[in-house]
């Protein structure tokens, strides 16, 4: 059965990498497709994976879509992408047709359309989840403090408002977040409102290492503070204690046993110590109170420690924004990522942040089947990003890359003259040994830091 259950395991990791990685490279590859026949280029092949083709369809132009064998990527195959023969002038129309004998500026915005697609598509997802679903906006009130941390120590209490982080305006949690990722600090000024008063508050963040959940290691400012969660039912388990007990998604949970449950920790903390103990919960739903008696689940955690269980996640509070708002908010994302993207690429190279951030085909597929088994919101947010960042890498100047495509046609364009075969054969070469390097690179780094480490 275990056999089986692990075989289950796998399946559904390879499922959801192939789903999600075959959206973002359709929509790489149509990028190039659409505007290389709004150039009049012949398109031969337009493939999702590669290898041998597994299915196939020839249209009215002539080109194959094909699914094939390896979903690792895909490709757009133009006629005459690499040089043509000197024989298929005679054939006029089609000769026009072919991509090499393209304008140069034609050439660079057929590369370039592949890496554009990708962030509208990035953007387009983050426009309908802040429209669908709201922008994640916890409030700025601190929920909790860790005795000793460095929050505990600095005096600040449960229930301060936070008004400024080192003089910048602070409306909710993830603007607190945002501020702490920006860079390692040594003190961080707090203006914090207490019972109607502002107060000031110098906070020395210790400096932690932690491992996070993609198996890499990354220095942190260390505050030991958490937000007010509102304990608000996001998912209930089938099968769980909480599911036949009645509860549903979008319950929030007031009471546990008559005392008050403010925020998920306190809810946490009661179910956790109450294993196989009958509870009672007072849950709000649609502005009526209900009733329910849970009994959770015994069960261990990762270090053997028994902890009571009852099926539930909880969802983050959000905000919906208006069309106008959604569109600001979306490509304000788009560039944070780009931004982060770019440091974290300079700072990996330099060996300033963990090498395990670096992920190929398994990292991806476990963080697809994390993000589709928590939430609709994580999943696509998740495609966003991933999309987004592959855009990115199809522009670094690399040959191969679009990139590298790109600057070779923009070259052509100020030198007005093609550039020659030899230095095209060669300039393709040197990049299918570089991109088939990073390839192996980024899979055994998947390997060393996701089931090795």
């Amino acid at each position: 059965m275990e056999i089986f259950t692990n075989l289950f395991f796998y399946i559904e990791y390879v499922f959801w990498f192939v789903f999600v990685f075959s959206i973002i490279v359709f929509i790489h590859e149509f990028g190039h497709y659409y505007v290389a026949r709004l150039n009049n280029v012949k398109v031969d092949i337009f493939s999702i994976g590669f290898g041998p083709s597994l299915f196939n369809y020839i249209d009215k132009n002539n080109t194959k879509w094909q699914i094939s064998v390896f979903p690792l990527g895909g490709y757009v195959k133009f006629a005459g992408e690499m040089y043509p023969e000197k024989a298929k002038a005679k054939k006029e129309k089609y000769y026009k047709d072919l991509f090499m004998n393209k304008s140069s500026l034609q050439k660079a915005s057929v590369v370039l359309a592949g890496p554009i697609a990708n962030f509208v598509l990035g953007i387009f997802l983050f426009i309908i989840i802040f429209i669908f679903f709201g922008k994640n906006h916890t409030s700025p009130i601190i929920g909790h403090i860790e005795i000793d941390s460095p929050a505990d120590k600095a005096g600040l209490l449960k229930n301060d408002k936070i008004l400024l982080m080192n003089g910048n305006k602070i409306k909710s949690f993830e603007d607190v977040y945002s501020s702490l990722d920006d860079s390692i600090f040594e003190v961080i000024e707090f203006k914090i409102k207490r019972e109607n008063k502002e107060i000031d508050i110098n906070v020395y963040p210790e400096k932690k290492l932690i491992k996070t959940f993609i198996g890499s290691s990354r220095e942190i400012n260390f505050m030991g503070f958490e937000p007010l969660f509102k304990p608000l039912v996001s998912k209930v388990i089938k099968g769980s204690p909480a599911f036949n007990a009645g509860m549903q998604n979008n319950d929030i949970i007031v009471q546990i046993n008559s005392k008050k449950t403010d925020s998920i920790r306190e809810v946490i903390s009661i179910i956790k110590v109450n294993a196989d103990k009958k509870l009672d919960f007072l849950i709000k739903r649609n502005e009526v109170f209900i009733n329910l008696q849970i009994k959770p689940n015994l069960v261990l955690n990762e270090n053997g420690e028994k902890k009571g269980v009852i099926g539930i996640q909880f969802a983050s509070e959000r905000k919906k924004v208006d069309l106008f708002s959604a569109v600001l908010e979306s490509i304000q994302n788009f560039l944070i990522i780009i931004k982060k993207t770019l440091i974290a690429f300079v700072e990996i190279i330099f060996g300033k942040r963990d090498h395990c951030e670096v992920g190929g085909p398994i990292l991806i597929a476990k963080v697809s089947n994390d993000m589709a088994n928590q939430d609709l919101v994580s999943f696509i947010s998740l495609i966003a990003l991933i999309s987004i960042n592959l855009g990115l890498i199809n522009l670094f100047p690399l040959p191969l890359l679009g990139g590298g495509h790109f600057f070779t046609y923009l070259y052509e364009f100020a030198q007005n003259k093609q550039v020659t075969k030899v230095f095209y054969k060669y300039f393709q070469s040197i990049g299918a040994f570089i991109i088939i390097s990073l390839m192996f690179f980024s899979i055994f780094n998947d390997i060393y830091c996701r089931i090795l480490n």
